[in-house]
């Protein structure tokens, strides 16, 4: 072969060879900025998640201690059941924080996937504490109407359960708000907690006036209704999480959403088996496409790494896109 001829060789392999290996290394580079990229989310959706745990901590610690002293004070049932609340509001703040700090430990051996279902278990453990505490209430207030042990409280209880509906509520927007903003299930069931516990206010606040005004019952009976609010809070939260841990299929619209993504790339034929699922506050999502046959492996990486990007723009709670390529049709055999 003359140097002419394999010059030519060279360079037609060169030719081949270029594109495939700019391919494979700009999906390195990719795969490099994204991880970096989720990482750094990651970091500043935990911090908003923390600050926002330790501004109602505090709020709820003093709220637990004045609620607590003034119902032991005046002798009123209700308030003392909201103090317990607003405690078990407390320690459902500790398990959020404490959760968040697990859920933001990167990938290792025993858990490839993250940690993010932390939050979720953590949901679940507060909503299970609410029911509990919910029940508590109603064996404590039906005791007390059994036995006619009725106390008229003083006006101070009636003063801390009207600031307790405020702070409650406060808390509770400032909380929800920041939850819906980071998809945080451990901070929306922490949210949900500050918002049983402003109803459970309300009807301490009833409970403690009509009590003064001479009818003490009520004392009792406001407890009551504070008890069937909170294990109905629980207990839609429970199912919610449950919905969760079983990788149910997310809401309609957010999978139409995807679904437009993915057929919105001109190289993709059509798109099969989507399914969505929450993991914590991530999102995974799990494809079937087919593609035209004349397309390379290496095109077909590129491909795949379009689509995971264009996915990511517009949702970036998702973490893993797993998608399964095929050909449209099988070219015809001569």
């Amino acid at each position: 072969m003359c140097i002419r001829d394999r010059s030519c060789s060279c360079f037609g392999l060169v030719k081949r060879e270029l594109p495939r290996q700019l391919v494979i290394a700009a999906g390195g580079v990719y795969n490099k900025l994204d991880r970096i990229r989720r990482e750094r989310v990651e970091m500043d959706r935990n911090k908003q998640a923390a600050r926002v745990s330790w501004v109602t901590l505090a709020g709820n610690l003093i709220l637990t201690g004045l609620k607590l002293v003034i119902g032991l004070a005046t002798g009123s049932l209700v308030v003392l059941s909201d103090a317990v609340h607003s405690a078990s509001d407390s320690l459902s703040t500790i398990l959020v924080i404490f959760g968040l700090y697990i859920a933001r430990q990167p990938p290792d051996e025993k858990h490839p996937y993250g940690h993010s279902r932390a939050e979720t278990i953590v949901a679940k453990i507060i909503a299970l504490t609410l029911i509990f505490i919910g029940l508590n209430f109603a064996y404590s207030a039906v005791r007390v109407i059994w036995l006619g042990d009725h106390t008229i409280p003083g006006v101070s209880a009636l003063w801390i359960s009207i600031i307790s509906v405020v702070s409650k509520e406060i808390m509770y927007r400032y909380t929800v708000k920041t939850a819906d903003k980071l998809d945080s299930p451990a901070l929306k069931a922490d949210a949900w907690h500050h918002r049983s516990d402003a109803l459970s206010s309300v009807a301490a606040v009833l409970g403690v006036f009509a009590a003064r005004l001479g009818y003490p019952i009520f004392d009792p009976l406001m407890a009551i209704v504070v008890a069937a609010i909170i294990v109905k809070v629980g207990w839609n939260m429970v199912f919610v999480v449950i919905d969760e841990l079983m990788d149910a299929q997310v809401d309609t619209e957010t999978v139409g959403e995807i679904e437009k993504i993915i057929l919105g790339v001109s190289e993709v034929c059509t798109l099969a088996d989507l399914k969505v699922h929450k993991y914590g506050a991530e999102h995974h999502v799990h494809f079937t496409i087919t593609v035209p046959p004349e397309l390379t492996v290496v095109e077909c990486h590129a491909l795949s790494h379009k689509i995971k990007e264009r996915i990511r723009q517009e949702f970036a709670s998702v973490s893993h896109v797993d998608m399964h390529i095929e050909p449209d049709h099988f070219p015809e055999s001569d």
